[in-house]
C-alpha cells in the first residue's frame, strides 16, 4: 500500500518519474532507499514495517530484530509510513538523524526504540460509525485513510468552507490534481463511500452551525476536528459534543486533543489561545465579500439587496449586483465566495504531509478505541516531534472558571 501509494503519487507530479521500485536491488549512490519488511543489507536507506497498531522505522543495515506484519492493522501501516515519510523529509533536506531504530504505537501513542513497548490489544470489532468532520484538509485526509482501510460503515457530515487548490496538492494526502477547484468535501465524500455515506455541507462554519443550534440538525456523538484556526474549534468545543478529537499539525509536531464533558480535562478554549495574526471570520468575510457584518451575522439568510451593493467597496459591486439580481441569499454569497478562495495568504503556511499523516492516524486509533466502547480519558493530550522521536501523552484540566467546568 505505501509503495503503490508513492509511485502513483510520483507517476502524477512528475515526467519523468522520480521515483522507481528496486525490489532487493540496491538503489543508485545518490538516491534515498526506503524498504518495506525486513532490514535489507543495503546502508543508506530507511526500513519501514508494521505489527498491529505499531509503525516501525530503522535504519537500513539494522541488526535489531524487527517483527514485521504479524498483526494485521491498516493504521499501524498508516502509522509506519508517516514515520518514514518524516524520516526520509528531514534526511533529504540535509538533517543529521540519529542511526537508530524506533516504533510508535497508535493505540498507546508511546514511543521507544525497537521490540520495546508491550503488546497492544487485536483489532476490535467497530461498530458504524455516526460522526460530525469539522474541516476537511491535511489532517482530515490522514484521518480518513484508515475508516476505508478498516472498512468502517456509517455516517458522517463533513463541513469545509473552501475547494482544493494548487497549494494542497502535496499537503493532502488524498489529492489528486484532477480534483482540483472541487469542493475539500467531496475529496473527502469520494474515499469514504459507500460504506461511510456523506451529508456534505461546503459551507463557512459560522453558517452551519445555526443548523444545528437553530435549526435542530442532530449534533453527532462524535465530532472530529481537522481545522488549521483556533476561532473555529472554539465555535465547535461551545457545542459541547460528547467526544471532541481535535487533530493538529504544525512545524514537526503532531497533536490529538481529546475532550469530553464532565470528566474535568482541559477544553480546546484553554488549550489553544488565538494568535493576533489571525484574521477570524468577520474580517476575512468583511475583506472577502464586501458586505457590512450585521448582516451576514444575523441577516443571512436574507437576499443580497441593491443597498449592501452601494454601501459595498467598488472592487465588489459588480458581484453583488449579479447576486441581488439572481435573488442569492447572503449565506450562498458568502460560502461561494469561499469556495474561491485560496489558502495561500501571507498567514498561510501547509502542514508537511507525514506530520499530517501521522496526527490523523493517531486519531483514527482514538476513533476505533471509542466505537468500540474502550475508555479514552477527556482531557488527553498527545504530541509527537518528528525531529526529537519523542512522544509524549498528558491529561490536563481546566480551571474551575472554564467554561467546560459547568458542563460537568
Amino acid at each position: 500500500m505505501i509503495t503503490q501509494a508513492c509511485v502513483e503519487r510520483d507517476r502524477e507530479l512528475h515526467d519523468p518519474p522520480r521515483v522507481h521500485a528496486w525490489g532487493t536491488s540496491p538503489a543508485r549512490a545518490d538516491a534515498l532507499g526506503i524498504f518495506i519488511g525486513g532490514p535489507p543489507d543495503t546502508p543508506d536507506g530507511i526500513g519501514t514495517c508494521s505489527d498491529g497498531w505499531t509503525g516501525k522505522a530503522f535504519p537500513a543495515g539494522t541488526r535489531e530484530p524487527v517483527t514485521a506484519f504479524m498483526v494485521s492493522n491498516p493504521i499501524g501501516a498508516l502509522t509506519g509510513a508517516a514515520l518514514t515519510a518524516g524520516e526520509a523529509f528531514l534526511r533529504l533536506i540535509g538533517l543529521s538523524r540519529p542511526s537508530r531504530a524506533f516504533e510508535l504505537s497508535a493505540w498507546s501513542g508511546a514511543c521507544g526504540p525497537l521490540g520495546s513497548l508491550p503488546d497492544d490489544p487485536l483489532l476490535p470489532a467497530i461498530p458504524p460509525i455516526d460522526a460530525l468532520l469539522i474541516g476537511c484538509g491535511n489532517v482530515m485526509n490522514g484521518w480518513a485513510a484508515a475508516p476505508r482501510a478498516l472498512r468502517i460503515t456509517g455516517h458522517a457530515h463533513a463541513v469545509d468552507r473552501q475547494s482544493l487548490g494548487e497549494e494542497n496538492l502535496g499537503p493532502y494526502s488524498l489529492a489528486r490534481r484532477d480534483m482540483i477547484g472541487q469542493p475539500k468535501t467531496l475529496l473527502l465524500a469520494r474515499h469514504l463511500e459507500p460504506l461511510i455515506t456523506v451529508a456534505r455541507h461546503d459551507e463557512e462554519l459560522s453558517l452551519f452551525m445555526p443548523r444545528i443550534t437553530r435549526w435542530h440538525l442532530p449534533l453527532a456523538p462524535l465530532v472530529i476536528n481537522g481545522l488549521d484556526e483556533v476561532e473555529p474549534r472554539h465555535m465547535v468545543q461551545r457545542l459541547w459534543p460528547q467526544v471532541l478529537v481535535d487533530m493538529a499539525a504544525g512545524g514537526t509536531t503532531s497533536q490529538v486533543i481529546i475532550h469530553q464533558p464532565g470528566q474535568g480535562g482541559q477544553c480546546l478554549l484553554r488549550a489553544y489561545e488565538a494568535p493576533d495574526s489571525e484574521t477570524g471570520y468577520i474580517h476575512r468575510t468583511e475583506a472577502a465579500t464586501g458586505l457590512r457584518r450585521e448582516r451576514f451575522l444575523s441577516e443571512f439568510t436574507t437576499p443580497v439587496t441593491a443597498e449592501d451593493v452601494a454601501q459595498a467597496p467598488p472592487e465588489h459591486r459588480a458581484r453583488l449586483q449579479a447576486a441581488a439580481d439572481s435573488g442569492q441569499l447572503i449565506c450562498g454569497y458568502i460560502n461561494q465566495a469561499s469556495l474561491t478562495e485560496t489558502s495561500s495568504g501571507e498567514n498561510f503556511a501547509a502542514a508537511a504531509p507525514f506530520v499530517g499523516a501521522l496526527a490523523g492516524a493517531q486519531a483514527a486509533a482514538v476513533t476505533v478505541a471509542l466505537l468500540a466502547g474502550h475508555h479514552a480519558p477527556g482531557g488527553l493530550r498527545w504530541q509527537y516531534n518528528f525531529l526529537s522521536h519523542r512522544a509524549r501523552t498528558v491529561e490536563t484540566r481546566c480551571p474551575c472558571t472554564c467554561e467546560c467546568q459547568a458542563k460537568s
